[in-house]
């Protein structure tokens, strides 16, 4: 992690100046601020796709809870971000906070950065505002916004991944529009040395049950695992290669009884490669046991790095901000804030 971000929270160069330009914006007559989730994880099998079961972990195995001892070098990080949209009849304002949290033998550190962008197809407010914010003119807004997280969420990882350590990440690898910045964001990791693992704790994918015999007649991927799973067990580990070659292994992994398994995903050509060693199931079950919490089942040190974003998110103030920039503000919140 470099020493810029260590432990800091950067704000984008062009903010307070973006914050200005905003409030040039007036007779917002309709406004709706909600927080927000990327990823999109509801696909089923794609004709083209392939996928498979790998020899090696064809088994339902029972992990092993050991204790973790580490060596001095040890490390693990983890990334989330919080969101604010707000939208207006004149375009959209986005708040991101990226988090990466840090873990080594003695504590957590965080870092962060928080951009702030508006959104809007009107050449009118764009011819008002200056070069020094970040007032985004575009035909597709919801492509604008998807390309500026991607860029943002490299930006950053770039500056705070640590080299030689797993890199948790709240989120598939396949998440729609930003499935190809996550398969450049992971060969970046990869160059570094860095490894990332992806969670996905909510999924309507099919993707299992409509390829197995074996998984046939359950409602969903989650639903054929829960099934078959006892708490502590991880399933066969699979192979799934997209029509366009981006591939992934992935499984499930029943953390707790009474609760929906997780899927646990890793770049194919890295795991089949070695890179991801046998303990990384024992580290990330240790993780969900230390969390201390079946009712939010996640890795602990996600959950740190989630809740530091939602908090620097809230710090930003910009509910007030919105006031002051003649927004008005109705607020529709999905997640709490």
């Amino acid at each position: 992690m470099e020493t810029e971000f260590k432990g800091r929270v950067i704000f984008s160069e062009n903010y307070k100046s973006t914050i200005e330009n905003i409030k040039w914006i007036s007779n917002a007559h309709t406004t709706t601020a909600t927080i927000v989730r990327t990823g999109d994880d509801t696909y089923s099998k794609n004709p083209s796709s392939v996928i498979q079961i790998i020899s090696e972990y064809d088994k339902i195995e029972k992990i092993k809870l050991k204790e973790m001892n580490h060596d001095s070098s040890f490390l693990l990080s983890a990334y989330d971000e919080s969101i604010l949209e707000l939208n207006s009849i004149e375009g959209k304002i986005r708040c991101t906070t990226h988090c990466n949290v840090l873990q080594n033998n003695r504590e957590f550190i965080p870092a962060a950065y928080v951009s702030l962008k508006f959104f809007t197809k009107s050449k009118i407010i764009q011819s008002k505002s200056d070069a020094y914010s970040d007032i985004i003119f575009t035909e597709d807004i919801g492509k604008a916004v998807n390309e500026e997280y991607i860029k943002e969420r490299m930006y950053f990882l770039a500056k705070t991944a640590p080299q030689n350590a797993y890199l948790f990440i709240d989120g598939s690898m396949f998440s729609g529009a930003s499935t190809a910045g996550n398969f450049v964001l992971v060969d970046s990791l990869l160059s570094q040395n860095c490894k990332p693992v992806f969670f996905v704790k909510n999924s309507e994918s099919t993707i299992i049950t409509e390829s197995f015999e074996f998984a046939k007649g359950y409602n969903s991927d989650l639903h054929w695992a829960y099934k078959n799973l006892k708490q502590g067990e991880r399933s066969p580990i699979f192979s799934y290669v997209s029509g366009d070659g981006r591939g992934k292994a992935m499984c499930f992994f029943k953390i707790f009884e009474g609760r929906s398994p997780i899927r646990i995903e890793f770049p194919l050509q890295a795991f089949l490669n070695g890179m991801y060693l046998d303990d990384v199931f024992n580290l990330i079950y240790y993780q969900y046991i230390a969390n201390g919490s079946d009712n939010n089942v996640q890795p602990r040190i996600i959950q740190i790095a989630e809740m530091y974003a939602r908090e620097i998110l809230k710090s930003t103030n910009l509910y007030n901000e919105i006031e002051r920039m003649g927004l008005i503000k109705s607020m529709n919140e999905q997640r709490g804030f």
